[in-house]
């Protein structure tokens, strides 16, 4: 919290009174500052924590149904061929999957940060 202002100037005081008055003004209205940033920043975190527990869930769920995914594409396979080629192409199709958005993703970062082609 900030102090009470100095008292007003006077014809009496020198000049290092007076900047040590500035100098000590100045330390409390930095701390002052920072205190209330640091209020902000904290209220800001406690705002967000649910929102964050939420969504790092949700990924753990989008994570099993991209697994279950997986098992699915290499069971529909494997009906069809062998159980080990089945799973060869698996892969080769999810890493292509993989390779393309990785590609798009690589793209929007370029793109984003103004790098030429």
């Amino acid at each position: 919290m900030l102090k009470p202002a100095s008292p007003p100037i006077s014809g009496d005081d020198s000049v290092g009174d007076l900047l040590h008055r500035l100098v000590n003004d100045g330390k409390a209205y930095a701390q002052a500052e920072v205190a209330y940033v640091k209020t902000l920043g904290s209220e800001k975190a406690a705002q967000a924590k649910q929102p964050v527990i939420y969504g790092v869930a949700a990924l753990l769920f989008a994570h099993a149904a991209f697994l279950a995914v997986c098992a699915l594409i290499w069971v529909g396979l494997a009906q069809l061929m062998n159980a080990a080629l089945a799973g060869l192409l698996t892969v080769i199709i999810l890493g292509a999957v993989a390779g393309v958005l990785g590609y798009l993703a690589y793209g929007g970062v370029r793109k984003m940060t103004g790098a030429a082609k």
